[in-house]
């Protein structure tokens, strides 16, 4: 079976943000600890703010499928609170890194075009103009990310 080495790369380099922080971790220390060469990382990623990138989108992809299920918005949105208490942890050293204005930015994009999506499949006709939509897209996708980064900074995320 073969290996997909986008999410053995992102997989590894989660847990070793678990034991090291974030600014710490070199693409040279990545390599050695997914037994893989440089050529193979570079063939699948630029860099490791490509890395932290992809496990954002990926891990919200997972939330915007379970929550293209939910009965009601607030059951769409719930899915994505489970997601950052799921990976709470990582999200906090995330935001802890230098790196804090990248990953905000990416984590609200990545936000921006779920709910986007959400709309989309739940009501196609909206019914607003393209200028108000994207204001509503932006202040819920900086609403919804700004609730989950204060929660995770003080560790208050739960579940309902």
């Amino acid at each position: 079976m073969p290996v997909d080495m986008k999410c053995m790369i992102a997989s590894t380099f989660a847990q070793m943000a678990q034991k090291k922080p974030i600014d710490k971790i070199t693409v040279k220390d990545l390599v050695e600890q997914c037994g893989i060469s440089r050529q193979a990382f570079y063939y699948h990623f630029q860099d490791i703010l490509e890395v932290m990138e992809w496990s954002i989108r990926q891990m919200i992809e997972n939330a915007l499928q379970n929550s293209l299920q939910a009965e009601t918005p607030q059951k769409s949105i719930a899915e994505f609170i489970n997601i950052a208490v799921k990976h709470e942890d990582l999200l906090f050293r995330l935001l802890s890194s230098q790196r804090r204005a990248q990953v905000e930015r990416i984590f609200v994009e990545a936000m921006r075009s779920s709910i986007q999506q959400i709309l989309y499949s739940k009501k196609p006709d909206l019914g607003i103009s393209r200028q108000n939509l994207e204001v509503a897209l932006s202040f819920y996708a900086y609403g919804i990310a700004g609730v989950i980064f204060e929660n995770c900074k003080n560790k208050s995320l739960q579940v309902e």
